[in-house]
């Protein structure tokens, strides 16, 4: 496949060799590293903050801001407690690292929650992603509600914090609720929020005991400033997802009639044939996702990925590409 090297950060457009694409790809799905008033905000943090505080979690020594945003994620998810982390594949790590060989891992799911056991009998404790990125799809819960056994599942909400549910709340808007399921929701911060870091969203008791690991508590924090742009930026997270489902909902409606595009309406993911020819598309000046993974020598996965930056302007030139690659 084509690989792109980029000599600055890909918004709407990514430059390579000169040469300015339309960019379809990432997972920068808000576009806020181009927010002009974000950036601001992340200068604003580093002024008072400093952009690192190497120091240790459970240090005596700490600032106030990370409890200020555990706070905030935990409002924001609905859970009694969040667990900060500097990312979201360390936060996955952590969650499953608690109950090590009880857990039973359920499709889909991303490689920080691969429990890497062989199915245990009588499993009380499962791990799943909430949205398959690769066939643009977000999991049913209902299978939560089977049964009356006490359960944990543990659910990676990393493309879906901040983009999919109530308020950009993620799946936690969306699980089924009952007295004998508790959820642990893991995810990354770095695809919506556009922050370096990582959570997890949990009952106090989890919590407390998620602190008592090493692997949390010898762990720099992530970025302070950082984490004030993202404190005071909520805003921008409001008027940046109205802006995504605003270009969700057009590019569906002009695409929902060719041959071989699935997508599912909430996401900003949608999955092409796998045999287009994507140079042609290149030849058009835009560039989509298309790689194979996890696998690199598995096959290619062809997908287009907008983001709150694309225009219309830029949503109708893809569409029409595409009409001329695929064909009604």
């Amino acid at each position: 496949y084509s690989m792109h090297e980029f000599s600055s950060t890909p918004g709407r457009t990514a430059f390579e060799k000169g040469r300015e694409y339309l960019f379809f790809s990432g997972y920068a799905y808000l576009g806020l590293q181009h927010v002009p008033r974000f950036t601001a905000l992340v200068k604003e943090g580093i002024d008072r903050y400093g952009w690192l505080y190497p120091s240790a979690r459970i240090s005596n020594t700490r600032l106030d801001l990370f409890a200020q945003c555990e706070a905030l994620l935990s409002e924001i998810t609905g859970a009694e407690d969040t667990v900060l982390t500097s990312s979201g594949f360390l936060a996955g790590r952590l969650a499953i690292s608690k109950w090590k060989n009880n857990i039973r891992n359920l499709i889909p799911y991303h490689p920080a929650i691969d429990a890497k056991t062989t199915k245990p009998e009588n499993a009380s404790v499962f791990a799943i992603d909430s949205v398959d990125t690769l066939h643009s799809a977000i999991t049913d819960f209902s299978f939560a509600e089977k049964g009356d056994k006490a359960k944990t599942i543990i659910v990676d909400d990393s493309h879906g914090f901040g983009l999919v549910g109530e308020n950009g709340r993620g799946v936690s808007s969306l699980l089924p609720r009952n007295s004998y399921t508790e959820y642990v929701i893991t995810y990354s911060l770095s695809k919506a929020p556009a922050v370096n870091a990582g959570a997890i969203s949990c009952s106090k008791a989890v919590a407390d005991e998620l602190r008592k690991i090493p692997e949390y508590s010898a762990c720099t924090p992530p970025s302070p400033a950082l984490l004030h742009a993202f404190i005071h930026g909520q805003q921008l997270y409001i008027q940046q997802r109205q802006q995504l489902s605003a270009n969700i909902n057009y590019f569906q409606q002009l695409v929902h009639e060719m041959t071989g595009i699935t997508f599912h309406p909430q996401l900003p993911i949608f999955i092409l044939p796998a045999d287009i020819d994507v140079r042609q598309l290149e030849e058009k000046h835009i560039i989509i996702s298309s790689f194979a993974y996890p696998d690199p020598s598995g096959k290619k996965i062809n997908r287009v990925v907008l983001n709150a930056l694309h225009t219309k302007s830029d949503l109708e030139r893809l569409a029409e590409a595409l009409h001329s690659v695929i064909g009604k």
